[in-house]
């Protein structure tokens, strides 16, 4: 039995962590989360005491550990793609759930314990060893509890309800970012909690923070000393029952969302997409919102321009009007991301249909970037600029919108090929980590950059909805020339892949 489940715990982490060349351990995550934790950590140490620094510090691997589990990591959570193999071989049910438990448990481990090093190596001079053991310790019982219960939501709402699961997810991504954003501006407030609140507040780092007490001031903290041994038995269980999702099925291409853009669909294929490129608009317009993958990790990326709201973005003063001004302009920064999972699929072998067709490379492209605009960017453009028209009214709308719709397309012809290095659909997610390189980090802050500086710009020089028509007049115009200009070489036998 011990065999066949350390062949399985291989197996997997092989999968994840095992290149062509040999083993590729994270250490760049690991280092990553290192450094951000001893940044924040470092400039906070000095001002708190043991029971607010545990807060604080803990704050950190619970972020760092919640945003895997809700991305890259979530696959482990929800579903094994090779169960169906797995479940022919020589083994039990028993082991596979051990194995996955293992899996994700090392993992876990792995990710934790980056920041929660550096979190006691720069621990206040007043904390002994044993605290700051004990604090390494609190963030892998911390991640644990994480880990359990983002495996019931997983089971209760990935099959059920995929649509609360991705709500979920935005909304605890915008808290992180919400989190982030205000975390050090909040150590004064900490600096003066030398023991929890007199209510309990719903918030683990608060529980888990009690270990650091001394065993003098225990009395005063029995409640959340309890609430965190109570969170560590629940993990525990939940590891130990395993109450994994079963494999997911596939996915209905007819959604709401879907419903309500057909009208942009047609006026697309009639107006903006070629012939020979339908085919692929079509395949990927309907199979990409379906990849559960795909959605889990794009999707609640939309909080980045949820939380600019949170932030105090609102018409009536210059610095609101300007934050309104970034919001719309978000989808070009959220674009890397994105076009970075556009090759992602649980099926890369239905590829073939694709691979055999007499397409040439360049239709393939466009088709499927035309997708993507109408199917992921036109929908949050539209939703942005409804909620900047609750703010602003419509004229300050049609200023800001339209000519940040144009920047978006743009950023999408550009960045295609920095950031899509794939066919669509042609990749399993798992497999595209190779997309997160140093000069595609470089790509996300030059863009931020870029679209920050072109939101103030539009803001301040586009200042009647009249010049904002007009540049989506002249935006259509070129598309159209586009459009009318024959390819070079259009022959598709002419181009290879």
């Amino acid at each position: 039995m011990q065999a066949r489940i350390r062949a399985l715990v291989h197996a997997t982490l092989a999968g994840e962590w095992f290149g062509p060349k040999g083993s590729q351990l994270p250490v760049a995550t690991v280092l990553f989360h290192f450094s951000l934790s001893a940044l924040l950590c470092g400039v906070a140490s000095g001002h708190l005491t043991a029971y607010g620094y545990g807060v604080f510090a803990l704050s950190v691997p619970l972020a760092l550990a919640t945003l895997p589990l809700l991305g890259e990591l979530a696959p482990l959570l929800r579903g094994d793609p090779a169960h169906e193999w797995i479940s022919a071989q020589p083994v039990r049910p028993a082991e596979v759930r051990i194995a996955r438990v293992i899996v994700i448990a090392v993992m876990l481990g792995m990710m934790t314990l980056g920041s929660a090093t550096a979190a006691a190596l720069l621990a206040p001079d007043d904390m002994t060893i044993i605290s700051r053991l004990l604090l390494i310790v609190a963030a892998l019982c911390q991640s644990l509890c994480v880990a359990a219960a983002l495996l019931w939501v997983q089971a209760a709402l990935g099959e059920r309800a995929e649509i609360l699961l991705v709500l979920l997810q935005t909304l605890l991504f915008c808290a992180l970012i919400v989190g982030t954003v205000f975390g050090l501006s909040w150590v004064h407030e900490l600096a003066q909690w030398t023991a929890p609140r007199e209510a309990l507040v719903p918030y683990p780092p608060t529980w888990f923070a009690s270990w650091l007490l001394p065993w003098d001031a225990l009395t005063g903290a029995r409640r959340e000393l309890w609430v965190s041994l109570a969170a560590v038995l629940f993990g525990l269980a939940t590891l130990a029952i395993a109450p994994f999702p079963p494999p997911p099925r596939a996915q209905r291409t007819r959604t709401p969302l879907s419903t309500l853009l057909e009208p942009f669909r047609r006026l697309a294929l009639r107006f903006w997409v070629r012939r020979e490129e339908r085919g692929v608009f079509d395949l990927v317009y309907a199979a990409l919102p379906a990849e559960r993958d795909f959605v889990m990790r794009t999707y609640p990326l939309v909080a980045i321009p949820v939380a600019f709201l949170l932030l105090g973005a609102r018409a009536g003063d210059p610095k609101g009007e300007g934050l309104l001004a970034i919001l719309l302009f978000a989808p070009a920064t959220y674009l890397p991301i994105l076009l970075a999972h556009v090759p992602a699929t649980s099926t890369p072998a239905a590829r073939w249909i694709v691979d055999t067709s007499p397409i040439s490379p360049t239709a393939e492209r466009e088709g499927a970037l035309k997708a993507v605009a109408i199917r992921f960017l036109l929908p949050l453009g539209l939703a942005l600029a409804l909620v900047t028209w609750t703010q602003g009214g419509l004229a300050f709308t049609l200023r800001l919108a339209l000519p940040a719709a144009v920047a978006t397309i743009v950023a999408l012809r550009a960045l295609w090929p920095l950031c899509v290095d794939r066919p669509p659909l042609s990749t399993p997610a798992a497999d595209l980590g190779t997309a997160w390189k140093n000069e595609f980090t470089g790509i996300l802050f030059a863009l931020a950059a870029a679209t920050t500086i072109a939101a103030i710009a539009t803001w301040r020089l586009v200042k009647t909805p009249e010049v904002g028509i007009g540049i989506v007049a002249l935006a259509v115009l070129i598309e159209w020339l586009r459009m009318r200009t024959p390819r070079r070489g259009t022959s598709a036998a002419a181009e290879t892949r």
